[in-house]
């Protein structure tokens, strides 16, 4: 009988227990949709009046917004944001914006008004910023806070392409008066923006992670969370990516890589052309390197078309000074300096410096750069270049820029394709540290300045024309590569898309088993 007992009282403690596991299933939250990204270098800082680099840029696309936007899963035109539309005066020089009503700051900073759109701007224009993109501003005339969902944007003459520069990209995001007031410094690594994600946490050399925005007025992203996971060297990326530790291996550049991801089973391969150069910045400022003789020898110095065949296995185009053939204004016929030692080493001897000089080639601790600045290197030196390379980590090579005291950096300027962007950053005279003209170069900007504001398609075409002769007479810079964005995923990743700016986001991407 007690056995009987100890039966039915084993059976009925069985049952309990599964009744109580099918409970404790039924009412377990569904699992965390979270996109693991890898970044190549760490983040240092998401202000949108001093942002550089691609990983800071991709991480604050998802933070914040511009007044327009990009549609680059569509069309690739501007459409609004922010400002649900806008008008522009008959004089072409008055903008007005509309905002959007009830849009929110992440963690209840209250909601987007003009003020902010107002506070950012001027912020970017004003001197104690040290923004890199003051020039952007430069034709702004006044900014208008006319209510608190209408902002008057008006320029100092007729600008066509004026809507890039409060698009979301850099110095367009809008940022919260309120919150940056409040956090000052801490700002950077605290951003509070309108974006679908919200910036919950940074770990240092580690990782960035985003949470969804459920508030969003565009809708909450599909996404719960996006892990971006500093992971430096690519082939352990690689590596990564097959074992699924990672979804999306962002900014590829490894050609060999490239080659066997493109072979593996369940990851696929995107390629995009992307709308910047990479290029050799010499700084006129050091004084072998103000005489334009000294500069194109250096041009004659590198082999570039080995660079490219060789090194990025045909990966990368070949350049048209500064602007690349995805842009209607480049001038595809003026081809780089032939590579030519002799002729180097034969210009050098017309400048005065037979026996060569010293120069080092500075780059960032990030793939491909640090190696193509070796490969620079060892070509300028048998042109009787005595030549060293200097890797330097984000921050220092950003406080280097910044001071302008570099010889040679490997720079790219990313962008939309908007050819004002990438040359009035790279080259204009206002762009001068800390903006990032580090050539110091001064020869373009009553060209640019016409350009900018020429209504004529012809006449803009033909001055642009003429601002790209004028770069490869004077060098201020060596265009490498023509840039081609690679990024790879693993399967269940959809709707992911890498754009031209070098950049991606991942609000419209969703998982799947």
């Amino acid at each position: 009988m007690t056995h009987c007992r100890s039966t039915v009282w084993t059976i009925t403690l069985a049952v309990a227990c599964l009744v109580s596991v099918l409970a404790g299933v039924a009412s377990a939250p569904a699992q965390e949709k979270v996109l693991r990204v890898r970044i190549g270098a760490d983040m240092t800082g998401l202000d949108p009046a001093k942002l550089f680099n691609i990983e800071n840029q991709t991480i604050s696309n998802h933070i914040y917004n511009g007044l327009v936007r990009y549609e680059y899963e569509k069309s690739g035109g501007i459409v609004p944001d922010l400002a649900e539309k806008w008008d522009l005066s008959p004089d072409g020089k008055t903008y007005t914006f509309h905002l959007r009503k009830g849009v929110k700051w992440h963690k209840g900073h209250g909601e987007l008004s003009a003020d902010d759109v107002k506070f950012s701007y001027e912020r970017v224009l004003d001197p104690a910023t040290a923004s890199r993109y003051k020039g952007e501003f430069k034709l702004v005339e006044t900014i208008e806070a006319v209510d608190p969902h209408t902002v008057r944007i008006r320029l100092k003459s007729k600008y066509p392409g004026f809507l890039n520069k409060v698009a979301g990209y850099n110095q367009g995001f809008v940022v919260s008066r309120k919150a940056m007031e409040k956090l000052g410094d801490q700002y950077a690594t605290n951003p509070i923006g309108t974006g679908p994600f919200v910036f919950d946490s940074w770990s240092p050399k580690n990782q960035v992670i985003l949470v969804a925005n459920k508030e969003y007025f565009q809708g909450a992203p599909k996404l719960d969370r996006i892990v971006f996971r500093l992971i430096q060297e690519e082939t352990t990326a690689e590596i990564a990516l097959q074992r699924g530790e990672i979804d999306v291996f962002y900014a590829l550049q490894n050609a060999e890589v490239i080659g066997r991801l493109a072979k593996v089973p369940g990851i696929t391969v995107h390629r995009r052309t992307a709308n910047h150069t990479i290029n050799m910045v010499l700084n006129a400022t050091y004084e072998p390197l103000g005489k334009p003789l000294v500069r194109r020898a250096i041009a004659h110095a590198v082999n570039l078309k080995a660079m490219r065949d060789v090194f990025f296995q045909g990966l990368k185009g070949q350049p048209n000074w500064v602007l690349t053939s995805s842009f209607e204004e480049s001038a595809k016929d003026l081809t780089e300096w032939p590579y030519d030692p002799e002729k180097a080493k034969a210009l050098l001897r017309e400048a005065g410096y037979p026996s060569g000089f010293k120069l080092t080639v500075t780059s960032l601790t990030l793939q491909p750069y640090d190696k193509i600045a070796v490969l620079l290197a060892d070509d300028l030196r048998k042109a009787g270049l005595d030549t060293s390379v200097q890797i330097l980590e984000r921050a220092a090579y950003l406080a280097a820029r910044g001071a302008g005291t570099p010889h040679v950096v490997i720079t790219a300027v990313t962008g939309p394709a908007d050819p004002d962007q990438p040359l009035w950053n790279l080259l204009h005279s206002s762009s001068f540290p800390p903006g990032l003209n580090t050539a110091r170069y001064k020869g373009i900007d009553e060209l640019l300045e016409a350009a900018q504001i020429e209504l004529d398609r012809t006449k803009r075409l033909a001055l642009y024309r003429q601002i790209q002769q004028k770069l490869r007479e004077d060098v201020p810079v060596v265009p490498l590569y023509n840039d081609m964005l690679f990024a790879a995923s693993r399967a269940g990743v959809k709707n992911f898309a890498p754009d031209p700016q070098f950049t991606m986001n991942a609000y419209t991407v969703t998982l799947e088993k």
